[in-house]
């Protein structure tokens, strides 16, 4: 007689479907403890970044720099050069840059300042001169007097041009006198500038196998969510930062070269290159040049086709801006909505100062590919489905 041994029925012990836990590992922290040490080592981050914050704004800007370099050393080592000759290349560039800033750029617009400034007189004597017929004309036909007087708006004017445009010399002499009475500032100014460079350097050098390390850090269990948002992310900051900034570069000169070429008017480079840095935040600039060189016609020729002039240079170069430059360089699908950008920089600006403007548009275009994520998820959700 054969006895055969029947299968267990009772389901304790038998598989649930999720896997077990190893016993021999030590049970895992609550929810509680976990958040506690989060919010323990979120403070220690804040502090020391508090206490720190010349040395991590400078790895900071340097960080900036090497994300904003990092596509132009990549395409040297794709046509065979090292990275260091690529970043080599570059700081060369940047060199001869900063000396033509220097020693042409800004002696340039200061004259130009200078003239504006000397010849502010004249400008004002035939601005009187041609408004005079203009405001007794409303006060024939209307009865309103004009409450502005021009020669008050003349003593006005003239002082802040002067601060403007001050003497070389002198201020030369005020920023010697300036740096002596405070020496330890000025080490530590001439240090840190003398420092960013190399930070930059080493950061640019070890930029990719630093991004490979970040993505290292992910846990396995959480690549396919979040790779993804880290190439969107990049993928949104590449199209509005550095394009934007590309896009500003181009403006710049092009509004310089229409305003000295067709308006032919005073300044044309300074008002121009604002109009041009100014772009960074949409539409900002552009506006600021359309005042900035409508008063500087009306001031050297009054009210005739000058005006006009300005206005076409504005707009057809803002026109060039509309169909080419920003759909070729930052992309319809990659770039941040203008009244986002704006409501982001004046909230940034309120909390952190300049380095909240400086750090809203990277924020904003990191929190604007997370919160498509999360509604995409919501979409899909059985929530939202059922």
């Amino acid at each position: 007689m054969t006895t055969t041994t029947r299968c267990r029925t009772s389901h304790r012990g038998s598989p649930t479907g999720r896997a077990r836990r190893n016993p021999n590992l030590p049970p895992a922290p609550a929810w509680r403890s976990r958040l506690g040490w989060s919010g323990v080592i979120l403070v220690v981050l804040v502090g020391l970044i508090w206490l720190l914050w010349p040395l991590f704004s400078m790895l900071f800007a340097a960080a900036a720099f090497a994300y904003l370099l990092d596509p132009v050393v990549d395409r040297f080592e794709a046509r065979g050069r090292s990275r260091e000759f690529g970043i080599a290349t570059i700081f060369g560039a940047a060199a001869v840059g900063l000396t033509v800033l220097l020693l042409v750029v800004v002696p340039s617009v200061a004259h130009q300042v200078s003239e504006l400034s000397s010849n502010l007189g004249e400008y004002m004597t035939n601005l009187t001169v041609r408004a005079q017929p203009t405001m007794a004309w409303i006060e024939t036909n209307t009865g309103y007097v004009v409450p502005y007087s021009l020669d008050d708006l003349t003593a006005a004017v003239a002082p802040a041009l002067q601060d403007l445009s001050p003497d070389t010399t002198s201020l030369v002499k005020r920023i010697i006198t300036g740096a002596l009475s405070s020496s330890l500032q000025l080490v530590l100014t001439i240090f840190n500038l003398t420092l960013l460079p190399v930070f930059v350097f080493f950061i640019l050098r070890d930029w990719d196998r630093m991004v490979a390390r970040v993505r290292g850090l992910v846990p396995q269990r959480y690549h396919a969510m979040a790779f993804p948002l880290m190439s969107q992310i990049d993928l949104r900051l590449a199209g509005f930062v550095r394009g934007q900034i590309t896009v500003s570069m181009i403006l710049a000169v092009l509004y310089s070269a229409g305003l000295w070429l067709i308006a032919d008017i005073d300044m044309p480079f300074v008002v121009g290159g604002l109009a041009g840095l100014l772009f960074i935040v949409p539409y900002l600039g552009t506006a600021t040049g359309i005042l900035l060189g409508s008063l500087l016609a009306v001031l050297q020729y009054g009210f005739d086709w000058h005006i006009l002039a300005v206005w076409a240079v504005f707009g057809v170069v803002q026109l060039f801006e509309g169909f080419v430059l920003t759909p070729q360089i930052v992309g319809e699908s990659t770039g941040l909505s203008p009244l986002v950008v704006m409501i982001a920089l004046i909230v940034g600006g309120s909390l952190l100062g300049v380095w909240g403007m400086l750090l809203a548009i990277p924020l904003t275009a990191a929190l604007s590919v997370l919160l498509g994520a999360l509604i995409e998820h919501y979409r899909k959700s059985g929530f939202f489905n059922d």
